[in-house]
């Protein structure tokens, strides 16, 4: 099971740091954009930045903004390797809108990932689920704020997208750490991101390898 560290910051400054603490040392580092519409707070979200630094691992972006079809492009466009989408943040015709998301990042050569807030199933969006190459982030904490209680209302519903689509890839997002990790691997979860479990250790490396391990 795969770990990708989580970076929310409200400033590139931080973001950078954070990027340098965990670069290399996992295939992956995500960034968490929110608007402070659609998830609590505002953070950082300027991709234009990330043309600045050279990072070892892949980069991509959660993007919990209201839309995010209009910012698709812009993120595409940039470094970042893919991006989270979220299917509550799009206003109908929502099949018109992922469309024409996933042209955008097949044209950049790119991948989009549909986001699930705790509370959406993904039932009514299971034509996405019948693609290929297909992949899921399920929140098991409100959008935005990291620090948040693990909400185990997830497992039914990681449950029943890999009964009925089991080539779908999932990635968890919310309230992980040394406490609970043990039984999300008995869980057919791909991967899990963690974010204040690692940057609010003294040792994001060795904890991010301790995580590995539990």
């Amino acid at each position: 099971m795969e770990v990708i560290p989580a970076i929310l910051e409200s400033v590139w400054p931080e973001v950078e740091n954070k990027i340098k603490l965990v670069d290399g040392l996992t295939d992956w580092i995500q960034l968490d954009i929110c608007d402070g519409e659609f998830a609590e707070g505002k953070t950082w979200g300027n991709p234009q930045d990330l043309f600045s630094f050279q990072a070892k691992s892949k980069i991509e972006a959660h993007l919990m903004i209201k839309e995010p079809w209009f910012k698709a492009n812009e993120w595409l466009s940039s470094p970042v390797k893919r991006i989270v989408a979220h299917v509550e943040a799009f206003s109908s015709p929502e099949s018109l809108k992922f469309g024409e998301i996933a042209f955008t990042a097949q044209k950049y050569g790119k991948e989009v990932v549909w986001g699930f807030s705790i509370e959406t199933d993904w039932e009514p969006y299971k034509e996405l689920m019948q693609k290929p190459h297909a992949r899921v982030l399920f929140l098991s904490v409100v959008p935005g704020r990291q620090g948040q209680e693990f909400d185990r209302r997830v497992f039914e519903k990681i449950a029943s997208l890999k009964e009925k689509h089991p080539h779908v890839k999932i990635c968890l997002d919310g309230g992980i750490n040394a406490g609970n990790i043990g039984m999300l691997k008995s869980s057919e979860i791909d991967s899990i991101v963690i974010g204040s479990a690692i940057f609010r250790s003294n040792n994001p490396g060795q904890t991010i390898e301790e995580l590995r391990n539990c």
